[in-house]
């Protein structure tokens, strides 16, 4: 089975009721021993997705509120808004009677947007500074065996030389917080439930200019899908900013390589005991 139709069947929801799903974390797509935060995204998306009258989740806003767990657990949906144009729902995963994450999606039809475009956001130029021969296959196996996060190892994600904080020549401090990268699930262009998960597909881009720093929860997410790609292979670019407190934002844009911006996303995450782990 191909990358692209692995994540697929990997999103495979059981229809309880009309408004419920159930469904069982896939290994494959944890960070560690917890789903990863874009693959759950995309659960919810899609179950949203399933009763909304409009396919597309043109927006899109989750709160991580607690961890979930490796183990089944429910997806309770409700319909908001409907109109000619557009929709809006709610989608709550519930497990062990307590909510973990809250979604919210406004929903539409690319095949019938129509209007004016323009102030166009172009492909970075740091993706033409190198060949993409000379990126780096994101892999934090060199620093330890087997660190790799699972999730990571479904797709192919390679990392612009100065953004691979493992397996970077430039010093801990003088790197920049951002992450540039070619992206791909092999086996077809992603939809909209791969760009929710490729969303938040980037490690915390602080780490490329700190070093590791461990865990760094996401608490929020917002992403935008704009349209659909016309290429498989992506290009993402991902900068963090503001640190406060040990809270930053990171924000990420994702591109085909017709130079189309398909989605944006922007996240808001916390830096677990920063004082000890940068400011010393």
């Amino acid at each position: 089975m191909n990358q692209f139709d692995q994540f697929q069947h990997a999103l495979n929801l059981t229809k309880v009721s009309e408004s419920v799903f159930s469904f069982t974390p896939d290994p494959k797509y944890f960070v560690g021993n917890t789903p990863h935060g874009g693959y759950l995204m995309a659960l919810m998306n899609k179950a949203l997705a399933s009763v909304m009258p409009h396919p597309s989740a043109i927006n899109s806003n989750v709160y991580y509120l607690d961890r979930t767990d490796p183990a089944e657990a429910e997806i309770h949906i409700e319909i908001l808004r409907t109109s000619r144009g557009s929709s809006m729902g709610q989608a709550r995963l519930i497990q062990n009677g307590k909510t973990t994450c809250l979604f919210s999606g406004l929903y539409s039809d690319f095949k019938y947007m129509k209007g004016h475009s323009g102030l166009g956001t172009p492909l970075p130029a740091i993706k033409d500074s190198l060949d993409e021969a000379q990126f780096k296959r994101m892999n934090y196996d060199t620093l330890k065996p087997g660190s790799t996060p699972s999730f990571i190892q479904q797709l192919e994600l390679s990392v612009h030389p100065h953004h691979a904080w493992w397996d970077s020549a430039l010093p801990v401090g003088e790197a920049e917080a951002r992450c540039s990268a070619y992206l791909e699930l092999i086996g077809g262009p992603a939809n909209e439930l791969v760009l929710s998960y490729l969303s938040d597909i980037l490690p915390p881009v602080v780490q490329n200019k700190y070093g590791s720093l461990g865990w760094v929860p996401t608490l929020t997410l917002t992403t935008n899908i704009r349209q659909l790609p016309t290429t498989n292979k992506l290009f993402i670019d991902g900068h963090a900013k503001d640190i406060s407190n040990g809270y930053f934002e990171q924000d990420c844009n994702i591109w085909d390589l017709n130079g189309n911006l398909v989605a944006t996303s922007r996240q808001l995450a916390k830096i677990l005991k920063s004082e000890d782990k940068i400011s010393s």
